[in-house]
């Protein structure tokens, strides 16, 4: 009886975490595109000033391959098309990084705010998705009074109560819950027993922090 009890809960803890996990996932990928928006921004302005300064030493007025440096010999003709290329190179990488920090601190037009508020609405459309899943999954009677503390409800805890149950290392759920708790005593496994918040916790704050934002 007890056993099925945590395996009901585990599957519906489960399912909460999948959701949280994918909503985490949501949120990596909104920072990770507005990041890499801004570096695409950043490296087509250094090609493109690094185009324009090639093109403007290409052309006679700078005196590189005008009509004085008709008659230079092929050494000195390498030699200027290497400078020309190696100043453009060097300029163009530091307009590169420079912007990128500029636009990343919102001191540049189409920075990282108006970038983040460009792509906010789709986030938002997915996240609120997983939040209404997430809803639907909270709603579960096992969860309307759980016989478990409310940080032990994740699916770490549960499956080490789980395997004492299984083990017969303890009788009933209160056994268990007594002596989960002494072993997250132990630095060395806490970790692998505990975590520092509750699964349901983290979803119901979702879906709390969603419908503010709705």
């Amino acid at each position: 009886m007890i056993l099925d009890y945590c395996h009901q809960l585990f599957d519906v803890l489960k399912k909460l975490e999948e959701l949280l996990n994918r909503a985490d996932e949501l949120k990596q990928d909104y920072e990770r595109r507005v990041t890499q928006q801004i570096e695409w921004q950043a490296i087509f302005l250094g090609i493109f000033i690094s185009s324009i300064l090639i093109a403007w030493f290409m052309t006679g007025k700078s005196g590189m391959f005008g009509r004085l440096a008709a008659e230079t010999g092929a050494t000195e003709v390498f030699l200027r098309m290497f400078s020309i290329s190696f100043i453009a190179l060097v300029l163009g990488n530091g307009i590169r990084i420079g912007s990128q920090w500029l636009w990343m601190r919102n001191y540049l037009p189409i920075g990282k705010k108006m970038i983040r508020r460009f792509f906010l609405k789709k986030y938002l459309k997915k996240e609120g998705e997983i939040a209404q899943n997430l809803s639907q999954v909270l709603m579960a009677k096992i969860l309307e009074e759980p016989q478990l503390p409310e940080k032990y409800l994740n699916t770490r805890s549960l499956n080490y109560i789980i395997d004492c149950l299984e083990g017969e290392e303890v009788n009933n759920l209160s056994e268990a819950i007594n002596l989960l708790e002494l072993e997250s005593r132990d630095i060395q496994v806490h970790d692998l027993i505990t975590v520092e918040e509750s699964t349901v916790l983290r979803a119901r704050q979702l879906v709390s922090d969603s419908l503010v934002i709705k």
